[in-house]
């Protein structure tokens, strides 16, 4: 069924108490010490008269695909929408609570992440309850407040891979208005790593500042979708360079470019709500030879045999072992190593596609370029989150995503980047879908 749209916004503070590890950074050491600004989770109801679906977007990290399915689960429960009609959004804030996803950085609370997800659930509730008629207004633009960090004139010394406007620049603009053109909530998609600050307290980062920025301006909330950022810091002066004003100075001008985008919002030529999802096999690359795999183990177990050093180098020590191990313990299969659902939302004119890695940003510009929807939000670090999928250019030139990442994220190797292209190829598909009948 295809009918008027009917909208619902909640938000819960999510935002956790001090003494909480973080993640984000491995050489981040200590817990947190408090907060700079609210964490949230969003939740946007949107219905066509059909099934609603669900939007949530989080400040935090990102969640494993075991977590998902219980968060799943237990919105189904208690608000009746399926899973397959809820999309599960993370900014990726590096000032955010270990969730789970990269064990090597810290350990994560049970408790802080029940009370997670029991505001993830009363906020689904309440924004299905407070559903009324809306239209959708779309615009998109550009802005370079994220760099490609693995550029040589963002990180001397580094891989020096391509440009440093080598990036998804596109900015995604989707408001809903009311019945009289008051603005309801204005969702927003860019693609970049929210870095700016390492301090050991909790931070929306560069997000929240975009998000208050908007707010401030169209009297509603904005909730925002983290794109294709994988290899996408904010454009800072050197690698080393992080800070709270630097969080603030690029979300402010996210903002801006958001507000100067509204000038130019159309309104969706169809009002319909619709999911579909297709399955994408991830394969490892080659891992280190065991050989090494076992010099590692042998040296990091003499470090903490040793009980030397400070606290944060006898972790990053452990953290060695347990990779070690894992490379030691590895066993190839014939199949894939892992599959999981690549899920696409249609609203009106504009959609969604939920991406559980740390999408690089090649990628993102090639679905954008491929895809059958006039607008398109990519959510990478969504729906889960499984690593880093390099593209071969990467794999080629190494660096941080392709030689230790999958380290912290509990991997004994790299996807290889069939992987990339197959969480490509099945986006698509999903986008496809959605379009089938026109």
């Amino acid at each position: 069924m295809t009918g008027q749209l009917q909208v619902g916004f909640a938000r819960r503070d999510i935002t956790p108490p001090p003494g909480i590890d973080l993640s984000g950074f491995g050489f981040r050491f200590g817990a947190s010490l408090g907060s700079l600004e609210p964490l949230k989770v969003d939740a946007l109801a949107v219905t066509d008269g059909d099934q609603p679906l669900l939007l949530f977007g989080f400040d935090l990290i990102g969640f494993t695909i075991e977590h998902l399915a219980d968060l799943r689960a237990r919105t189904a429960a208690a608000t009746g929408v399926p899973g397959e009609n809820q999309m599960w959004t993370c900014t990726h804030t590096h000032g955010g609570p270990e969730t789970g996803v990269l064990p090597g950085m810290g350990e994560k609370d049970p408790n802080y992440l029940d009370s997670v997800e029991e505001a993830a659930v009363d906020a689904a509730v309440e924004a299905l309850d407070r559903m009324v008629t809306a239209d959708l207004w779309l615009a998109s633009g550009e802005s370079y407040v994220g760099a490609n960090r693995r550029s040589a004139a963002f990180r001397p010394g580094g891989p020096e891979d391509g440009h440093i406007d080598d990036i998804d620049a596109a900015v995604v603009v989707a408001e809903f208005r009311d019945s009289e053109g008051v603005p309801l909530v204005t969702l927003v998609n860019y693609s970049c790593h929210p870095t700016g600050s390492r301090e050991s307290v909790s931070t929306s980062d560069y997000p929240g500042h975009m998000r208050r920025t908007v707010s401030a301006a169209t009297g509603a909330p904005s909730l925002y979708v983290n794109g294709a950022g994988g290899d996408v810091n904010q454009r800072f002066d050197g690698a080393g360079y992080r800070s709270v004003s630097n969080a603030r100075h690029h979300g402010v001008a996210l903002g801006r470019t958001v507000l100067d985008l509204r000038s130019q919002l159309r309104r969706s030529s169809t009002s319909c709500a619709c999911a579909a999802s297709s399955p994408a096999d991830l394969h490892y690359a080659d891992p280190i030879s065991r050989a090494e795999a076992h010099q590692i183990l042998t040296e990091g177990q003499r470090a903490l045999e040793a009980t030397t050093g400070t606290a944060q180098r006898l972790r990053i020590q452990s953290h060695q072992v347990d990779f070690a191990q894992r490379v030691l313990d590895w066993q190839p299969s014939d199949g894939p190593d892992l599959t999981v659902d690549i899920q696409a939302l249609r609203i009106g004119d504009l959609a969604l596609v939920a991406i559980p890695s740390e999408f690089f940003s090649a990628d993102g510009r090639a679905l954008r370029a491929e895809a059958r929807s006039p607008e398109l939000m990519i959510a990478g670090w969504s729906n889960g989150l499984v690593g880093y999928t390099p593209t071969r250019r990467a794999m080629a030139t190494g660096g941080y995503e392709v030689a230790d990442a999958h380290r912290w994220y509990g991997h004994h190797a790299a996807w290889d980047p069939v992987s990339g292209d197959n969480l490509r190829a099945a986006a698509l598909k999903s986008i496809g879908k959605l379009y089938a009948d026109g």
